[in-house]
């Protein structure tokens, strides 16, 4: 079976952004969408002699219960969905590599069309939707269009420029375009031919195959290729955010085949489905056709100040012309500010592990921040993992867990890191947890462990201020086998997911491959070694139903943390704030079971906690 499984790209707003380009685009003079199964005359040969053919399947949703089709891979480990062309749900040809297994030789199968007339045509495009999945050989060199005039001699055509088995999967569709006027303009009998050459692969789809007689690039299409995302995780707790000082940078592309003028770019930070927090907006005077990931950077940057909750970051592009592909002049990611949860993802996608096998680790990189006034603890990681149960059943899974502190020294970039051992010269081992699967473990369900200082062997590691981290878990022995939770809807254009093999890869699997491996921290301590006076900390009304009050008193205005947690020190709100005398702060707490909780002020002259009753 594979190993480390790739992501699958799926546009929402495919169908919607398709009508419009082909309302504007010329019209294809030759088409076939196989709706009727493979036409007539057609040819599916594999030049191997091992039978691994283009089919059709008449829908891509029935995967393996037909034979003619192919799985969508659409299962926890790969993270696919089925084949997205836009008549796919009608039928479309395919060839399954993965279905017989490991070949003595390749397999090189073919599916070659009958004679197109191309005669009085000076250029000739051809265009198909298609998606593949690549394990042994890559997809660049070896899954190839030709075009024939004879059938003897053959011109070959790249479909999936760069697509190799460490990237695995294309989007889906990929919508090529390949000028074959070379070879095709103005001939009568005109053969292309799809022809893959695998071992063991995944499958290769293919639908919607259009020929033109001019070229179908839209004229007008600018778009946001890529975008820097500027937390530096996901989730970040409220008591850190304000470490995340936020960069805006986009790059732009000119897809189409005229330069685009007056191209208004525009960046926001909102909350989500609420008020708008910032913004900024640039203006780039041209952009000439051709131009591929052209970097754009905002002046401004933005200090996030914000309570718990979900927000959004995104980017729109506008300019004079109408863009044929609108779907692309917009992005949008979300980040939360969560009570006390460090995490790079929201959810489990893909599962992954190194392909050179054996023994393996991964870890999270999280910093906190240096500004507040209470001292905290990581006391527990949670992840998640699946398996192939004829390698290894979840229930048999064992881990371990390793806290470590980044020494000072190594660089902010980890230029310097020392990768050549787990136990890095570069890291300080601080906290260790064990772990072994529970009974009837489905894949992929969040697991949580606590985290034991080495000196302590108590629950919870203490962090320092501005200090950085990473959060590992290994896999060794027959857990080797284990796939990792993965989440790929984030880039990160900075170290963010570590993988340790033979030694640590600070880059991970791609900047855009994150672990499901997640920090929660909480108060270091809910006594009072060096209490504040008693009248300094009033909490009412006690017992709570909804909204609790706190009234602050200070003889002079004083810089403190205020920390609303539950009984155990996890952290439920946080704020800290400046020059405070007296004043009188309000809570909605209307998420809160009822309860016992803490109400807890700290300055840099000592804290005080007191505790509340809700009652609903």
């Amino acid at each position: 079976m594979r190993q480390p499984l790739q992501r699958s790209l799926f546009f929402a707003l495919f169908f919607f952004a398709l009508g419009i380009l082909n309302a504007q685009l010329p019209t294809p003079f030759w088409t076939e969408d196989f709706t009727d199964g493979i036409p007539s005359g057609w040819t599916s040969v594999d030049a191997s002699n091992q039978n691994v053919l283009w089919t059709w399947c008449s829908n891509p949703f029935l995967g393996d219960s037909d034979p003619n089709c192919s799985q969508p891979w659409d299962d926890a480990l790969n993270g696919q969905v089925p084949f997205n062309a836009t008549t796919a749900n009608t039928g479309f040809v395919v060839v399954d590599s993965d279905d017989p297994g490991a070949l003595s030789t390749d397999h090189i199968s073919r599916l070659t069309t009958t004679p197109i007339n191309c005669a009085g045509k000076n250029k000739v495009f051809l265009t198909f939707q298609t998606h593949i999945g690549v394990y042994e050989l890559d997809a660049e060199g070896n899954a190839i269009v030709r075009v024939s005039t004879d059938g003897v001699n053959w011109t070959d055509y790249t479909v999936f420029p760069g697509l190799t088995t460490a990237e695995r999967w294309s989007e889906n569709p990929t919508i090529p375009i390949l000028d074959i006027t070379a070879t095709a303009a103005n001939q009568g009998s005109v053969l292309i031919q799809w022809q893959w050459t695998g071992n063991y692969e995944y499958m290769w789809s293919v639908d919607d195959i259009e020929v033109y007689d001019q070229d179908p690039t839209p004229q007008n299409d600018v778009a946001i290729s890529a975008f820097f995302y500027p937390a530096a995780s996901f989730s970040t707790p409220a008591s850190q955010i304000e470490s995340n000082v936020f960069e805006f940078e986009v790059n732009l592309s000119n897809n189409g085949l005229n330069a685009q003028t007056n191209l208004v770019l525009s960046t926001y930070v909102k909350e989500d489905g609420g008020a708008t927090l910032h913004t900024q907006t640039i203006n780039i005077p041209s952009l000439d056709a051709g131009v591929k990931d052209s970097s754009f950077v905002f002046p401004l940057t933005f200090t996030p100040d914000l309570g718990p909750g979900l927000y959004n970051v995104g980017y729109t592009l506008t300019s004079d012309s109408t863009d044929q592909r609108p779907i692309d002049n917009a992005r949008e990611s979300n980040f939360v500010v969560s009570n006390n949860v460090f995490a790079k993802e929201d959810g489990p996608e893909q599962g992954y592990r190194p392909s050179a096998g054996g023994d393996w680790a991964v870890a999270n990189y999280y910093q906190m921040n240096g500004g507040n006034f209470d001292v905290y603890k990581a006391y527990q990681a949670e992840f998640a993992f699946s398996t192939n149960e004829d390698e290894i059943a979840n229930e048999d899974v064992e881990a371990a867990i390793y806290f470590f502190k980044v020494n000072d020294d190594v660089a902010e970039d980890f230029s310097n890191f020392d990768g050549t051992s787990l136990f890095s010269a570069s890291l300080e081992w601080l906290g260790l947890a064990s772990y072994e699967a529970p009974d009837s473990l489905a894949d992929n369900a969040l697991q949580q462990v606590p985290i034991l200082d080495n000196n302590t062997s108590l629950t919870g590691v203490i962090l320092e201020p501005g200090a950085r981290y990473l959060l590992a878990i290994e896999y060794a022995n027959a857990s080797g086998q284990v796939f990792h939770a993965f989440n790929d809807d984030v880039f990160y254009y900075f170290p963010s997911t570590f993988i340790f093999n033979t030694d640590w890869n600070v880059n991970g699997f791609g900047g855009d491959i994150n672990a499901l491996l997640r920090m929660y921290i909480g108060l270091l301590s809910t006594t009072d070694e060096q209490a504040l006076p008693d009248n300094t900390l009033n909490v009412f009304p006690n017992p709570v139903v909804e909204t609790l009050q706190l009234a602050v008193e200070f003889a002079e205005p004083t810089d403190a943390t205020i920390t609303i947690a539950d009984i155990n020190g996890r952290v439920i709100t946080f704020e800290d704030r400046y020059g405070l005398t007296s004043e009188t702060l309000q809570y909605r707490l209307p998420q809160l079971a009822s309860g016992t909780y803490l109400a807890r002020i700290a300055t840099a002259k000592g804290t005080l906690t007191k505790k509340f009753v809700v009652q609903k």
